[in-house]
């Protein structure tokens, strides 16, 4: 069975690093504006740093229900890096994600600081 992240989790991490893809070679926003002016596009993905079924990418048997759903274990990503990062998981490690987010996140406060 997998676990997955709650809305709330995945609104979290998209936002935390400003809508953008985490990984630095990318950085594509990943929200905008739909035609219909009620409606957003979102081509991002709240990814599993460590998989949340046994037969995914990183997967950590250590990990309980409740680490595998938390934001800790998340890094937000457009679909692209997201596909990338579980095809590649000899480059991908969850030590380099988490590093990953970090850069992002900090990033995304830079911004905010900004004037």
């Amino acid at each position: 069975m997998r676990d997955d992240f709650s809305a709330g989790v995945k609104e979290t991490l998209a936002a935390r690093v400003g809508f953008h893809c985490s990984n630095p070679q990318c950085r594509a926003s990943t929200s905008g504006p739909h035609l219909d002016s009620r409606e957003v596009i979102n081509v991002g993905v709240a990814a599993h740093i460590c998989a949340a079924s046994p037969e995914g990418p990183r997967y950590d048997r250590n990990q309980d229900q409740q680490q595998q759903r938390s934001i800790e274990n998340g890094i937000w990503l457009c679909q692209n890096c997201a596909k990338l990062i579980d095809s590649d998981v000899v480059t991908f490690t969850p030590a380099i994600l988490q590093g990953l987010k970090r850069q992002a996140e900090a990033e995304a406060r830079l911004r905010l600081e900004r004037r």
